[in-house]
């Protein structure tokens, strides 16, 4: 349904305009001048919906990712706060509710409460996070009329138009060009990737590879690590010698480690640790180590990582007032500065939201006509979030971060519109 549908005459729908434009953003919805959240400003007349309104969240909230998911689980709570704040604010007959389930990291337990959700009759659910729960769960919620929007699934084997996957962040392939114009700018010749064995890890890998490739550099075959394993020591050693062999070729100020993994990074790092030859050179990492306070809160980890200039890029958030609101809130809440996806969580939530609120549903046939131009419509906590052809985030900018005087600092961005990288 276009966001331009027009709006019932009746006073419950003037109502509503007028609580979206000024209850919301205290100005002109148009103009939008302080860049707050920005919802479509056109919207059915009040009549489909009331009473408890029920969406479902599927989150790590264990296993290698039980970081960042505790903290997207936050931001999408946070999100269904302020959301049923702005219902009330417009006197909606109706409010969101949330029913959170633990994929555990895994894509056999994420189908489960896929299922599980389902079967209670919850058929929108924000999450899962990662790319190998959504390609072991979307044959599921294809087939039975579900809808999944991701704060965080990346894999460009996944941006598939029509299916019933939206994804607020953009494929692998400008990460890929993120990590490849930095790994260049550090003026790296030869990189040796190492990463996870599944969707993420396969798909980031051969983007970030060809992009430093086309750059003119080389890139080793590399190491593809059971991300099960319990340690890494038969990875690290071999990983060692690969790297001693381009020491002893090119010089160790001209070899760079490219690791793609989860919070798994820590054991790793410990391991690697133990050869001497690995902390000689940089290492290079993606969004899902960005500010990982594993690193810095172990003492192996913390001087491993300082001595090897760990940097790393994060999909950039557009920073404005509804960013820094959740950031905030955020920091409050968890004690500790959290990932950039937060503010994805909390999007997801509000996209979602407001095309129930346009629609006057929460059919999933409607509600995905819907998203795309509400998410067109829609600045929040990211900035823009509008979508391309296969339900992606159709851009985004790319902050370079890196662990430096023992904690994580920002070092500049890459900015994708003209491929460039700008470091302090």
């Amino acid at each position: 349904m276009s966001s331009g549908k027009k709006i019932g005459i009746g006073i419950i729908g003037i109502i509503v305009v007028i609580g979206i434009a000024y209850g919301v953003l205290g100005t002109d919805s148009d103009t939008n001048p302080d860049n707050t959240t920005k919802v479509p400003s056109t919207v059915e007349e009040s009549s489909g919906l009331s009473g408890e309104v029920t969406i479902g969240l599927i989150l790590p909230l264990t296993g290698d990712l039980a970081t960042h998911g505790e903290e997207n689980w936050e931001g999408s709570k946070f999100g269904v706060v302020e959301f049923n704040k702005h219902l009330e604010e417009i006197g909606a007959p109706w409010h969101l509710k949330m029913v959170s389930e633990d994929s555990a990291t895994s894509p056999v337990i994420a189908l489960e409460k896929l299922s599980s959700l389902n079967a209670k009759g919850i058929s929108i659910v924000v999450g899962p996070e990662t790319s190998s729960n959504i390609r072991n769960i979307k044959g599921y919620s294809d087939s039975n009329n579900m809808l999944l929007v991701s704060c965080c699934s990346s894999a460009p084997a996944l941006a598939i138009p029509n299916d019933s996957v939206f994804r607020l962040v953009p494929d692998d392939s400008n990460q890929g060009a993120a990590l490849g114009k930095l790994i260049q700018h550090e003026e790296i010749k030869v990189l040796i990737p190492v990463w996870r064995g599944d969707t993420w890890g396969d798909g980031l890998q051969e983007a970030a590879s060809n992009s430093f490739t086309e750059r003119g550099g080389q890139v080793d075959e590399g190491i593809r690590y059971n991300p099960e394993s319990p340690e890494f020591s038969a990875s690290t050693s071999l990983l060692a010698e690969k790297v001693q062999e381009y020491v002893d070729e090119y010089g160790k100020e001209n070899v760079g480690v490219l690791f793609l993994g989860f919070a798994e990074i820590l054991q790793f790092t410990q391991s690697a640790a133990e050869h001497e030859v690995l902390d000689d050179v940089r290492w290079f990492g993606p969004g899902a180590n960005t500010k990982e306070h594993k690193l810095i809160d172990d003492p192996i980890g913390l001087e491993f990582s300082t001595n090897v200039q760990f940097t790393t890029v994060q999909v950039a958030a557009s920073k404005n007032p509804t960013y820094e609101k959740v950031q905030a809130h955020l920091i409050k809440t968890l004690g500790k500065t959290p990932n950039t996806f937060v503010h994805s969580s909390y999007d997801a939530v509000w996209i979602i939201g407001l095309a129930m609120l346009e629609t006057q549903s929460s059919d999933v046939s409607i509600i995905k006509e819907a998203i795309p131009g509400i998410a067109e419509s829609y600045s929040g906590a990211i900035g823009s979030t509008k979508l391309n052809a296969a339900g992606d985030l159709a851009q985004a900018n790319y902050e370079v971060w890196g662990i430096r005087g023992g904690e994580w600092i920002k070092l500049g961005q890459y900015t994708q519109s003209d491929d460039s990288i700008s470091l302090s």
